[in-house]
Protein backbone atom coordinates (compact mmCIF):
# COMPACT_ATOMS: atom_id res chain seq x y z
CA UNK A 1 0.00 0.00 0.00
CA UNK A 2 1.17 3.69 -1.14
CA UNK A 3 1.55 5.92 1.35
CA UNK A 4 -1.21 8.34 0.28
CA UNK A 5 -3.30 4.70 0.42
CA UNK A 6 -1.88 4.22 3.94
CA UNK A 7 -3.03 7.64 5.06
CA UNK A 8 -6.40 7.74 3.70
CA UNK A 9 -7.22 4.10 5.51
CA UNK A 10 -5.78 5.51 8.73
CA UNK A 11 -8.50 8.28 8.31
CA UNK A 12 -11.60 6.16 7.06
CA UNK A 13 -10.83 3.93 10.23
CA UNK A 14 -10.85 7.27 12.89
CA UNK A 15 -14.09 8.35 10.40
CA UNK A 16 -16.18 4.92 11.56
CA UNK A 17 -14.40 4.97 15.25
CA UNK A 18 -11.88 2.79 14.75
CA UNK A 19 -9.81 4.57 16.89
CA UNK A 20 -7.14 1.63 17.95
CA UNK A 21 -7.03 0.60 14.86
CA UNK A 22 -6.44 3.66 13.08
CA UNK A 23 -3.55 4.29 16.26
CA UNK A 24 -2.13 1.53 14.80
CA UNK A 25 -2.04 2.38 10.96
CA UNK A 26 -1.11 6.07 12.11
CA UNK A 27 2.20 4.68 13.92
CA UNK A 28 2.99 2.36 11.33
CA UNK A 29 2.98 5.64 8.86
CA UNK A 30 5.43 7.12 11.31
CA UNK A 31 7.96 4.43 11.60
CA UNK A 32 8.33 4.89 8.00
CA UNK A 33 8.88 8.90 7.62
CA UNK A 34 7.90 11.71 9.27
CA UNK A 35 4.31 12.96 8.07
CA UNK A 36 2.55 16.17 9.45
CA UNK A 37 -0.44 14.50 8.40
CA UNK A 38 0.08 11.37 10.43
CA UNK A 39 1.30 13.35 13.56
CA UNK A 40 -2.30 15.11 13.38
CA UNK A 41 -4.24 11.92 12.72
CA UNK A 42 -2.49 10.38 15.43
CA UNK A 43 -2.70 13.50 18.05
CA UNK A 44 -6.59 13.37 17.20
CA UNK A 45 -6.96 9.68 17.60
CA UNK A 46 -4.69 9.90 20.88
CA UNK A 47 -7.40 12.26 22.05
CA UNK A 48 -10.02 10.89 21.29
CA UNK A 49 -8.69 7.56 22.85
CA UNK A 50 -8.06 9.70 26.20
CA UNK A 51 -4.06 9.99 25.94
CA UNK A 52 -4.46 13.61 26.49
CA UNK A 53 -0.19 13.78 27.09
CA UNK A 54 0.52 11.93 23.40
CA UNK A 55 -2.18 13.81 22.21
CA UNK A 56 -0.37 17.40 22.78
CA UNK A 57 3.07 15.61 22.16
CA UNK A 58 2.03 14.75 18.70
CA UNK A 59 0.00 17.78 17.86
CA UNK A 60 2.71 20.08 18.62
CA UNK A 61 4.76 18.40 16.07
CA UNK A 62 2.41 18.78 13.32
CA UNK A 63 1.91 22.10 14.23
CA UNK A 64 5.81 22.62 13.50
CA UNK A 65 5.73 20.17 10.46
CA UNK A 66 2.76 22.24 8.86
CA UNK A 67 4.47 25.35 9.49
CA UNK A 68 7.56 24.33 8.15
CA UNK A 69 5.72 23.33 5.15
CA UNK A 70 3.86 26.90 4.55
CA UNK A 71 0.64 25.10 5.25
CA UNK A 72 -0.85 27.85 7.32
CA UNK A 73 -4.25 26.91 7.58
CA UNK A 74 -3.68 23.63 8.81
CA UNK A 75 -1.29 24.63 11.62
CA UNK A 76 -4.06 26.90 12.70
CA UNK A 77 -6.51 24.42 13.18
CA UNK A 78 -3.63 22.15 14.86
CA UNK A 79 -3.35 25.09 16.89
CA UNK A 80 -7.06 25.54 17.62
CA UNK A 81 -6.95 21.88 18.68
CA UNK A 82 -4.40 22.29 20.88
CA UNK A 83 -5.83 25.25 22.47
CA UNK A 84 -9.35 23.11 23.23
CA UNK A 85 -7.01 20.27 24.72
CA UNK A 86 -5.06 22.58 27.15
CA UNK A 87 -8.01 24.67 28.27
CA UNK A 88 -11.05 21.35 29.05
CA UNK A 89 -8.01 18.73 29.85
CA UNK A 90 -5.40 20.73 31.96
CA UNK A 91 -7.13 23.64 33.21
CA UNK A 92 -4.73 26.03 31.83
CA UNK A 93 -6.29 29.35 30.13
CA UNK A 94 -2.44 30.71 29.91
CA UNK A 95 -1.05 28.08 27.38
CA UNK A 96 -4.28 27.96 26.15
CA UNK A 97 -4.48 31.56 25.44
CA UNK A 98 -0.41 31.27 23.77
CA UNK A 99 -1.95 28.51 21.34
CA UNK A 100 -4.44 30.56 20.13
CA UNK A 101 -2.07 33.31 19.43
CA UNK A 102 0.16 31.20 17.32
CA UNK A 103 -3.00 29.94 15.76
CA UNK A 104 -4.33 33.56 14.61
CA UNK A 105 -0.97 34.51 13.19
CA UNK A 106 -0.59 31.71 11.00
CA UNK A 107 -5.07 31.87 9.76
CA UNK A 108 -4.41 35.28 8.72
CA UNK A 109 -1.21 34.50 6.73
CA UNK A 110 -3.57 31.34 5.45
CA UNK A 111 -6.37 33.86 4.20
CA UNK A 112 -8.80 31.05 4.71
CA UNK A 113 -12.12 32.83 6.23
CA UNK A 114 -12.87 29.23 7.83
CA UNK A 115 -10.05 29.32 9.77
CA UNK A 116 -10.04 32.85 10.79
CA UNK A 117 -13.74 32.47 11.51
CA UNK A 118 -12.59 28.92 13.96
CA UNK A 119 -9.85 31.55 15.38
CA UNK A 120 -12.66 34.36 16.03
CA UNK A 121 -15.02 30.91 17.40
CA UNK A 122 -12.34 30.06 20.19
CA UNK A 123 -11.77 33.77 21.14
CA UNK A 124 -14.47 34.40 21.85
CA UNK A 125 -15.66 31.82 24.35
CA UNK A 126 -12.13 32.70 26.00
CA UNK A 127 -13.10 36.41 26.04
CA UNK A 128 -13.49 38.03 29.45
CA UNK A 129 -15.41 40.83 28.44
CA UNK A 130 -18.66 39.51 27.48
CA UNK A 131 -19.67 41.59 24.56
CA UNK A 132 -15.81 41.41 22.76
CA UNK A 133 -16.95 37.44 23.30
CA UNK A 134 -20.28 37.93 21.82
CA UNK A 135 -18.62 39.87 18.69
CA UNK A 136 -15.75 37.10 17.82
CA UNK A 137 -18.88 34.20 18.28
CA UNK A 138 -21.33 36.34 16.07
CA UNK A 139 -18.24 37.35 13.65
CA UNK A 140 -17.70 33.34 13.36
CA UNK A 141 -21.19 32.77 12.92
CA UNK A 142 -21.25 35.06 9.61
CA UNK A 143 -18.09 33.55 8.70
CA UNK A 144 -19.33 30.20 8.48
CA UNK A 145 -22.70 31.73 7.08
CA UNK A 146 -20.83 33.03 3.81
CA UNK A 147 -18.54 29.72 3.27
CA UNK A 148 -21.41 27.60 4.31
CA UNK A 149 -19.53 25.74 6.49
CA UNK A 150 -21.74 23.48 8.56
CA UNK A 151 -18.84 22.22 11.01
CA UNK A 152 -18.64 26.27 11.91
CA UNK A 153 -22.09 27.34 11.82
CA UNK A 154 -22.93 24.51 14.44
CA UNK A 155 -20.22 24.92 16.71
CA UNK A 156 -21.10 28.91 16.78
CA UNK A 157 -24.85 28.52 17.06
CA UNK A 158 -23.27 26.03 20.37
CA UNK A 159 -21.07 28.89 21.61
CA UNK A 160 -23.45 31.48 21.26
CA UNK A 161 -25.75 29.55 23.36
CA UNK A 162 -23.81 29.08 26.13
CA UNK A 163 -22.78 32.56 26.29
CA UNK A 164 -26.51 34.06 26.53
CA UNK A 165 -27.48 31.54 29.53
CA UNK A 166 -24.11 32.57 31.01
CA UNK A 167 -25.30 36.09 30.70
CA UNK A 168 -28.26 34.93 32.26
CA UNK A 169 -30.60 34.84 29.07
CA UNK A 170 -31.31 31.54 29.75
CA UNK A 171 -34.58 30.75 27.27
CA UNK A 172 -32.74 31.74 24.30
CA UNK A 173 -29.39 30.29 25.40
CA UNK A 174 -30.83 26.63 25.62
CA UNK A 175 -32.86 27.10 22.72
CA UNK A 176 -29.98 28.08 20.27
CA UNK A 177 -28.12 25.16 21.99
CA UNK A 178 -31.11 22.48 21.52
CA UNK A 179 -30.80 23.58 17.69
CA UNK A 180 -26.94 23.10 18.22
CA UNK A 181 -27.48 19.41 19.32
CA UNK A 182 -30.15 19.04 16.88
CA UNK A 183 -28.04 19.59 14.25
CA UNK A 184 -24.58 18.19 15.32
CA UNK A 185 -26.66 15.09 16.02
CA UNK A 186 -27.97 14.59 12.94
CA UNK A 187 -25.49 15.75 10.25
CA UNK A 188 -22.43 13.83 8.84
CA UNK A 189 -19.67 16.12 9.81
CA UNK A 190 -16.16 16.34 8.68
CA UNK A 191 -15.01 16.97 12.87
CA UNK A 192 -16.30 14.93 14.71
CA UNK A 193 -14.98 17.15 17.76
CA UNK A 194 -17.88 19.16 17.10
CA UNK A 195 -20.23 16.59 18.29
CA UNK A 196 -18.16 16.48 21.72
CA UNK A 197 -17.66 20.55 21.90
CA UNK A 198 -21.69 21.21 21.32
CA UNK A 199 -22.65 18.66 23.64
CA UNK A 200 -20.04 19.94 26.77
CA UNK A 201 -21.54 23.33 25.67
CA UNK A 202 -24.51 21.52 26.44
CA UNK A 203 -23.82 19.56 29.80
CA UNK A 204 -21.96 23.07 30.89
CA UNK A 205 -25.21 24.94 30.49
CA UNK A 206 -27.44 22.40 31.97
CA UNK A 207 -25.33 22.14 35.32
CA UNK A 208 -24.93 25.93 34.93
CA UNK A 209 -29.04 26.40 35.59
CA UNK A 210 -29.51 22.69 37.11
CA UNK A 211 -31.38 21.55 34.00
CA UNK A 212 -30.76 18.10 34.23
CA UNK A 213 -33.63 17.06 32.22
CA UNK A 214 -32.63 18.56 29.13
CA UNK A 215 -28.79 17.14 29.97
CA UNK A 216 -30.14 13.47 30.54
CA UNK A 217 -32.40 14.02 27.07
CA UNK A 218 -29.50 15.34 25.14
CA UNK A 219 -27.25 12.39 26.43
CA UNK A 220 -29.95 9.57 25.43
CA UNK A 221 -30.15 11.10 21.77
CA UNK A 222 -26.41 11.09 21.82
CA UNK A 223 -26.44 7.05 22.51
CA UNK A 224 -25.98 6.41 18.37
CA UNK A 225 -23.16 8.32 18.12
CA UNK A 226 -21.91 6.82 21.42
CA UNK A 227 -22.08 3.62 20.35
CA UNK A 228 -20.33 4.08 17.08
CA UNK A 229 -17.54 6.56 18.57
CA UNK A 230 -17.29 6.21 22.16
CA UNK A 231 -18.59 8.62 24.74
CA UNK A 232 -18.70 12.22 23.32
CA UNK A 233 -17.95 14.27 27.00
CA UNK A 234 -13.59 13.78 26.95
CA UNK A 235 -13.11 16.73 28.11
CA UNK A 236 -12.16 16.23 32.23
CA UNK A 237 -14.85 19.11 32.66
CA UNK A 238 -17.02 17.71 30.52
CA UNK A 239 -16.85 14.02 31.58
CA UNK A 240 -17.01 15.62 35.89
CA UNK A 241 -20.65 17.01 34.42
CA UNK A 242 -21.58 13.87 32.76
CA UNK A 243 -20.82 11.92 35.96
CA UNK A 244 -22.94 14.37 37.92
CA UNK A 245 -26.00 13.61 35.66
CA UNK A 246 -25.49 9.79 36.09
CA UNK A 247 -25.98 10.51 40.02
CA UNK A 248 -28.54 12.78 39.57
CA UNK A 249 -31.09 10.19 37.14
CA UNK A 250 -29.64 7.27 39.06
CA UNK A 251 -26.83 5.72 37.45
CA UNK A 252 -24.86 5.39 39.49
CA UNK A 253 -22.49 2.26 38.66
CA UNK A 254 -22.02 4.66 35.17
CA UNK A 255 -21.48 7.19 36.77
CA UNK A 256 -18.88 5.74 38.99
CA UNK A 257 -16.69 4.54 35.55
CA UNK A 258 -17.26 8.04 34.36
CA UNK A 259 -15.87 9.83 37.47
CA UNK A 260 -13.15 7.47 38.05
CA UNK A 261 -12.11 8.34 34.70
CA UNK A 262 -12.55 12.08 34.86
CA UNK A 263 -10.32 12.20 38.32
CA UNK A 264 -8.09 9.84 36.34
CA UNK A 265 -7.93 12.84 33.58
CA UNK A 266 -7.44 15.33 36.22
CA UNK A 267 -4.79 14.28 38.40
CA UNK A 268 -2.12 16.62 36.98
CA UNK A 269 -4.34 19.25 35.79
CA UNK A 270 -5.95 22.52 37.27
CA UNK A 271 -8.13 22.14 40.01
CA UNK A 272 -11.55 23.30 38.96
CA UNK A 273 -12.14 20.06 36.78
CA UNK A 274 -10.69 17.88 39.70
CA UNK A 275 -12.77 19.81 42.14
CA UNK A 276 -16.24 19.16 39.87
CA UNK A 277 -15.44 15.38 39.40
CA UNK A 278 -14.55 14.74 43.42
CA UNK A 279 -17.87 16.92 44.21
CA UNK A 280 -20.11 14.52 42.22
CA UNK A 281 -17.98 11.81 43.76
CA UNK A 282 -18.88 12.33 47.02
CA UNK A 283 -22.46 13.33 46.04
CA UNK A 284 -22.73 9.88 44.88
CA UNK A 285 -21.19 8.08 47.91
CA UNK A 286 -23.53 10.17 50.18
CA UNK A 287 -26.51 8.53 48.40
CA UNK A 288 -24.46 5.36 48.93
CA UNK A 289 -24.91 5.27 52.63
CA UNK A 290 -21.43 6.12 52.71
CA UNK A 291 -20.81 10.25 54.51
CA UNK A 292 -17.57 9.85 55.99
CA UNK A 293 -15.77 8.84 52.71
CA UNK A 294 -17.77 11.59 51.18
CA UNK A 295 -16.45 14.32 53.60
CA UNK A 296 -12.78 12.80 52.76
CA UNK A 297 -13.25 13.70 49.15
CA UNK A 298 -14.66 17.37 49.75
CA UNK A 299 -11.80 17.81 51.76
CA UNK A 300 -9.19 17.36 48.34
CA UNK A 301 -11.87 19.64 46.67
CA UNK A 302 -12.23 23.04 46.34
CA UNK A 303 -15.29 24.90 47.87
CA UNK A 304 -18.62 25.04 45.76
CA UNK A 305 -22.13 25.13 46.21
CA UNK A 306 -23.30 22.16 45.24
CA UNK A 307 -19.99 20.88 47.42
CA UNK A 308 -21.88 22.58 50.62
CA UNK A 309 -25.17 21.23 50.11
CA UNK A 310 -23.07 17.73 50.13
CA UNK A 311 -21.14 18.31 53.10
CA UNK A 312 -23.71 19.86 55.07
CA UNK A 313 -25.90 16.57 54.16
CA UNK A 314 -22.60 15.04 55.28
CA UNK A 315 -22.63 16.10 58.62
CA UNK A 316 -26.57 15.65 59.15
CA UNK A 317 -25.59 12.14 58.45
CA UNK A 318 -23.58 11.71 60.83
CA UNK A 319 -25.15 13.54 63.99
CA UNK A 320 -23.22 16.96 63.74
CA UNK A 321 -26.48 19.08 62.69
CA UNK A 322 -25.81 21.90 64.17
CA UNK A 323 -22.23 22.32 62.51
CA UNK A 324 -23.89 21.70 58.86
CA UNK A 325 -26.07 24.66 60.08
CA UNK A 326 -23.43 27.07 60.55
CA UNK A 327 -21.94 26.00 57.30
CA UNK A 328 -24.76 26.69 55.01
CA UNK A 329 -25.97 29.90 57.10
CA UNK A 330 -22.37 31.41 56.22
CA UNK A 331 -22.53 30.00 52.33
CA UNK A 332 -26.61 31.25 51.80
CA UNK A 333 -25.86 34.53 53.35
CA UNK A 334 -23.09 35.26 51.30
CA UNK A 335 -24.48 33.83 48.12
CA UNK A 336 -26.39 36.05 44.91
CA UNK A 337 -29.90 34.71 45.41
CA UNK A 338 -29.77 35.24 41.23
CA UNK A 339 -27.51 32.59 41.28
CA UNK A 340 -29.04 28.85 40.12
CA UNK A 341 -26.98 27.09 42.92
CA UNK A 342 -29.12 29.48 45.47
CA UNK A 343 -32.25 27.76 45.98
CA UNK A 344 -30.63 24.07 46.75
CA UNK A 345 -28.22 26.10 49.00
CA UNK A 346 -31.69 27.61 50.80
CA UNK A 347 -33.00 24.22 50.92
CA UNK A 348 -30.90 22.41 52.48
CA UNK A 349 -30.01 25.28 55.36
CA UNK A 350 -34.29 25.30 55.86
CA UNK A 351 -34.17 21.57 56.17
CA UNK A 352 -30.81 21.56 58.59
CA UNK A 353 -32.98 24.44 60.81
CA UNK A 354 -35.52 22.19 61.01
CA UNK A 355 -33.73 19.12 62.44
CA UNK A 356 -31.96 21.25 64.82
CA UNK A 357 -35.34 22.78 65.95
CA UNK A 358 -35.37 26.32 64.05
CA UNK A 359 -38.99 26.03 62.28
CA UNK A 360 -39.44 29.56 62.67
CA UNK A 361 -36.04 30.07 60.87
CA UNK A 362 -37.00 27.40 58.22
CA UNK A 363 -40.26 29.11 57.50
CA UNK A 364 -38.55 31.93 56.64
CA UNK A 365 -36.25 30.89 54.63
CA UNK A 366 -39.20 29.33 52.04
CA UNK A 367 -41.47 31.67 52.57
CA UNK A 368 -45.50 31.26 52.62
CA UNK A 369 -45.75 29.38 49.42
CA UNK A 370 -42.95 27.98 47.39
CA UNK A 371 -45.11 28.45 44.45
CA UNK A 372 -43.27 31.39 44.25
CA UNK A 373 -40.23 29.37 43.03
CA UNK A 374 -42.00 27.80 39.87
CA UNK A 375 -39.57 29.11 37.41
CA UNK A 376 -39.49 26.61 34.45
CA UNK A 377 -36.02 27.34 33.88
CA UNK A 378 -35.06 25.86 37.09
CA UNK A 379 -37.26 23.19 37.49
CA UNK A 380 -35.34 20.87 39.77
CA UNK A 381 -34.93 23.89 42.64
CA UNK A 382 -38.94 24.67 42.34
CA UNK A 383 -38.90 20.73 43.64
CA UNK A 384 -36.11 20.84 46.40
CA UNK A 385 -38.14 24.04 48.21
CA UNK A 386 -41.54 22.72 47.59
CA UNK A 387 -40.40 19.65 49.55
CA UNK A 388 -39.03 21.49 52.40
CA UNK A 389 -41.79 23.68 52.16
CA UNK A 390 -43.94 20.72 53.14
CA UNK A 391 -41.70 19.86 55.81
CA UNK A 392 -42.32 23.17 57.53
CA UNK A 393 -45.95 22.97 56.93
CA UNK A 394 -46.15 19.46 58.45
CA UNK A 395 -43.52 21.09 61.51
CA UNK A 396 -46.64 23.46 62.14
CA UNK A 397 -49.59 20.98 61.73
CA UNK A 398 -51.13 22.09 58.65
CA UNK A 399 -50.81 18.71 57.23
CA UNK A 400 -53.03 19.05 54.44
CA UNK A 401 -50.62 22.06 52.79
CA UNK A 402 -47.80 19.82 53.84
CA UNK A 403 -49.16 16.58 51.32
CA UNK A 404 -49.84 19.35 48.45
CA UNK A 405 -46.12 20.82 48.85
CA UNK A 406 -44.80 17.15 49.05
CA UNK A 407 -46.78 15.65 45.99
CA UNK A 408 -46.18 18.98 44.57
CA UNK A 409 -42.70 18.08 44.45
CA UNK A 410 -42.69 13.80 44.00
CA UNK A 411 -44.39 15.19 40.71
CA UNK A 412 -41.68 17.30 40.22
CA UNK A 413 -39.06 14.70 40.75
CA UNK A 414 -40.70 11.96 38.76
CA UNK A 415 -40.79 14.14 35.93
CA UNK A 416 -37.27 15.57 35.80
CA UNK A 417 -36.49 11.62 36.33
CA UNK A 418 -34.62 12.25 39.59
CA UNK A 419 -35.29 8.95 41.77
CA UNK A 420 -33.72 9.76 44.81
CA UNK A 421 -35.30 12.67 45.47
CA UNK A 422 -38.36 10.62 44.48
CA UNK A 423 -37.79 8.03 46.86
CA UNK A 424 -37.09 10.55 49.75
CA UNK A 425 -40.17 12.72 49.25
CA UNK A 426 -42.27 9.74 48.67
CA UNK A 427 -40.86 8.26 52.70
CA UNK A 428 -41.63 12.18 53.73
CA UNK A 429 -45.15 11.93 52.37
CA UNK A 430 -45.48 8.65 53.95
CA UNK A 431 -44.56 9.65 57.58
CA UNK A 432 -47.06 12.85 57.05
CA UNK A 433 -49.78 9.95 55.92
CA UNK A 434 -48.93 7.80 58.63
CA UNK A 435 -51.31 8.89 61.10
CA UNK A 436 -54.71 9.58 58.93
CA UNK A 437 -54.00 6.60 56.27
CA UNK A 438 -52.01 3.71 57.30
CA UNK A 439 -52.65 1.97 54.38
CA UNK A 440 -51.53 4.36 51.97
CA UNK A 441 -48.64 5.47 54.17
CA UNK A 442 -47.42 1.77 53.64
CA UNK A 443 -48.08 2.27 50.12
CA UNK A 444 -45.57 5.11 50.18
CA UNK A 445 -43.14 3.54 52.21
CA UNK A 446 -43.11 0.48 49.91
CA UNK A 447 -42.67 2.52 46.86
CA UNK A 448 -40.00 4.44 48.05
CA UNK A 449 -38.31 1.02 49.16
CA UNK A 450 -38.37 -0.40 46.10
CA UNK A 451 -36.46 3.16 44.52
CA UNK A 452 -33.91 3.43 47.33
CA UNK A 453 -33.09 -0.63 47.09
CA UNK A 454 -32.68 -0.45 43.25
CA UNK A 455 -30.47 2.57 43.25
CA UNK A 456 -28.53 1.23 46.24
CA UNK A 457 -29.15 4.06 48.68
CA UNK A 458 -28.37 2.19 51.86
CA UNK A 459 -28.81 4.11 54.29
CA UNK A 460 -32.20 5.79 52.74
CA UNK A 461 -33.01 2.48 52.59
CA UNK A 462 -33.10 1.17 55.42
CA UNK A 463 -35.02 4.44 57.09
CA UNK A 464 -37.37 2.69 54.75
CA UNK A 465 -37.67 -0.44 55.67
CA UNK A 466 -37.93 1.05 59.47
CA UNK A 467 -41.24 2.46 58.89
CA UNK A 468 -42.74 -0.05 57.54
CA UNK A 469 -41.56 -2.47 60.10
CA UNK A 470 -42.92 -0.05 62.57
CA UNK A 471 -45.97 -0.33 60.73
CA UNK A 472 -46.73 -3.83 61.09
CA UNK A 473 -45.32 -4.61 57.77
CA UNK A 474 -42.24 -7.24 56.80
CA UNK A 475 -40.27 -5.90 53.97
CA UNK A 476 -39.62 -7.84 51.25
CA UNK A 477 -35.59 -8.83 50.67
CA UNK A 478 -33.51 -6.71 49.14
CA UNK A 479 -31.39 -7.09 46.01
CA UNK A 480 -28.42 -9.97 46.90
CA UNK A 481 -25.08 -8.86 47.22
CA UNK A 482 -21.81 -10.37 45.43
CA UNK A 483 -21.26 -12.25 48.92
CA UNK A 484 -24.02 -14.53 47.04
CA UNK A 485 -22.18 -15.46 43.99
CA UNK A 486 -20.34 -18.84 43.72
CA UNK A 487 -17.13 -19.43 43.08
CA UNK A 488 -17.14 -19.61 39.45
CA UNK A 489 -19.09 -16.73 39.44
CA UNK A 490 -16.68 -14.76 41.57
CA UNK A 491 -13.85 -15.79 38.67
CA UNK A 492 -16.42 -14.57 36.29
CA UNK A 493 -16.84 -11.74 37.63
CA UNK A 494 -13.48 -10.20 37.86
CA UNK A 495 -12.79 -11.32 34.42
CA UNK A 496 -15.64 -9.16 33.12
CA UNK A 497 -14.54 -6.16 35.75
CA UNK A 498 -11.10 -6.07 33.32
CA UNK A 499 -13.12 -5.75 29.99
CA UNK A 500 -13.03 -9.22 28.98
CA UNK A 501 -16.38 -10.40 26.47
CA UNK A 502 -17.71 -13.27 27.30
CA UNK A 503 -15.71 -14.95 24.25
CA UNK A 504 -12.26 -14.33 26.30
CA UNK A 505 -13.50 -15.17 29.23
CA UNK A 506 -14.14 -18.90 28.43
CA UNK A 507 -10.95 -19.42 26.74
CA UNK A 508 -9.26 -18.14 30.12
CA UNK A 509 -11.89 -20.24 32.02
CA UNK A 510 -11.82 -22.82 29.71
CA UNK A 511 -15.54 -22.94 29.98
CA UNK A 512 -17.89 -22.99 27.20
CA UNK A 513 -19.24 -19.67 25.64
CA UNK A 514 -22.74 -20.83 26.71
CA UNK A 515 -21.68 -21.90 30.02
CA UNK A 516 -20.08 -18.47 30.69
CA UNK A 517 -23.90 -16.37 28.97
CA UNK A 518 -25.32 -18.36 31.71
CA UNK A 519 -22.97 -17.32 35.13
CA UNK A 520 -22.99 -13.66 33.52
CA UNK A 521 -26.95 -13.55 33.90
CA UNK A 522 -27.20 -14.93 36.82
CA UNK A 523 -24.46 -12.34 38.18
CA UNK A 524 -26.51 -9.73 36.79
CA UNK A 525 -29.68 -11.29 38.40
CA UNK A 526 -27.92 -11.52 42.25
CA UNK A 527 -26.37 -7.70 42.24
CA UNK A 528 -29.39 -6.51 41.03
CA UNK A 529 -27.79 -4.57 37.84
CA UNK A 530 -28.94 -4.26 34.19
CA UNK A 531 -25.48 -4.23 32.25
CA UNK A 532 -21.98 -5.37 32.06
CA UNK A 533 -20.57 -2.24 33.22
CA UNK A 534 -22.60 -1.71 36.26
CA UNK A 535 -21.94 -5.18 37.78
CA UNK A 536 -17.89 -3.98 36.87
CA UNK A 537 -18.81 -1.52 38.45
CA UNK A 538 -19.71 -2.91 41.45
CA UNK A 539 -16.92 -5.22 41.41
CA UNK A 540 -14.74 -2.51 41.39
CA UNK A 541 -16.06 -0.79 44.24
CA UNK A 542 -16.42 -4.06 46.08
CA UNK A 543 -12.50 -4.70 45.77
CA UNK A 544 -11.81 -0.91 46.54
CA UNK A 545 -13.70 -1.40 50.19
CA UNK A 546 -11.35 -4.42 50.83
Amino acid sequence: MDRDAALDEAARRASVGDWAGARAAYEALLGGAESAQAREGLARVCWWLGDIRPALEHGERAFALYQEDGRFAEAAMVGVHLCVWLLTNFDNATAAGGWLSRAEHLAISSGDPVVVGWIDLVSGYLAEEPSEGRHRLERASAAAETMADADLATMALADLGLWHVRVGEVDLGVAMLDEAMAATLAEPHKMLEVVVWSSCNMLAACSLVDDLKRASDWCRAADRFMETYGCPFLQARCRAHYGRLLVATGRWAEAQVELDRALAMTADTGRGPRTEALTALAELRLRQGEPEVALQLLEAAETTPSGVVTQAACLLATDRAEEARVLLHGHVAGHNPEDPAYPALVAALAETSLTTGHAQEAADLVGPDAAAWKAPAFPRATGLLARVAGLVAATRGDYDRARAQLGFALVVFVRLELPFEAARTELDIAARLAASDHDAAVGRAASALKRLEDLGARREAAEAAAFLRSHGVTPAPGPRSADTLSAREHDVLLLLAQGLSNPEIAQRLYLSRRTVAHHVSNILRKLGVRSRAEAAAHAARTASRR
